[in-house]
């Protein structure tokens, strides 16, 4: 029974660790992409003005736009990163304000993510 327990939470962790490292990768690969002048307008957010508050409605507004069909995956796993971080930040902002400020920083490029996305199914890639 140890045996069996010990188990299921060693795939447990390694499963979480592997989604994190993915999120992150996702993250970082999405950051280095600029957003046009239109999901600017539409949104009202520029790149130094986005913060993590902004990704449930920046998420609204990627779901009613076309859907290429192609980044359910990547939106899904953001979207669980995201909520994972949301409750880190609460637990670590009564513990650390280094930790809560590491959150506060993924929680933004979350929403840099949820933007960029929205970029992506709004300006048609040139065939």
């Amino acid at each position: 029974m140890f045996t069996s327990a010990f188990i299921l939470i060693f795939v447990v962790g390694a499963l979480w660790q592997f989604t994190f490292a993915y999120c992150r990768t996702l993250l970082a690969l999405y950051s280095k992409v600029e957003l046009s002048g239109q999901v600017e307008r539409i949104t009202g957010l520029t790149t130094a003005t986005m913060e993590a508050r902004e990704f449930d409605r920046l998420m609204v507004l990627v779901r009613v736009a076309p859907d290429p069909g192609d980044d359910a995956m990547e939106i899904t796993a953001i979207n669980l990163y995201y909520r994972a971080i949301k409750i880190a930040k609460s637990v670590s902002s009564l513990l650390s304000d280094q930790a809560s400020d590491w959150c506060r920083s993924e929680l933004a490029r979350c929403s840099y993510f949820a933007a960029v996305t929205l970029d992506r199914r709004l300006v048609p890639v040139a065939a």
